[in-house]
C-alpha cells in the first residue's frame, strides 16, 4: 500500500466513512496506520528501498566478509 492510499484510508477511517464492522476492515485500517507510521518514521521511501539502517548493516557485512576474504588470501599467498 502506497502512503497516499494509507493517507486516504486512514481519513476515510476518522470521517467515519468505513464500515468497521466488516471483516478484514479493522485489518486494513491498522496497516494504514502501519504505512504511515513507517513513512513518518524513516521518510517516505520508494518500493525496494532498505532503510538506512538495513542499508548500513549490509554494507559493513560485505566489508567485513571482504577483509576476511582478502586475509585469508594474504596468508597462503604471502612468502613464508
Amino acid at each position: 500500500m502506497t502512503l497516499e492510499e494509507a493517507l486516504a484510508i486512514e481519513r476515510n477511517a476518522r470521517d467515519g466513512v468505513l464500515d468497521e464492522t466488516l471483516p478484514g476492515t479493522a485489518g486494513v485500517i491498522a496497516e494504514a496506520h502501519r504505512v504511515h507510521q513507517t513513512a513518518y518514521m524513516w521518510g517516505s521511501v520508494r518500493a525496494g528501498s532498505a532503510p538506512p539502517r538495513i542499508r548500513r548493516g549490509i554494507v559493513l557485512g560485505v566489508l567485513m566478509v571482504l577483509v576476511t576474504l582478502a586475509g585469508f588470501v594474504l596468508t597462503f599467498v604471502a612468502p613464508h
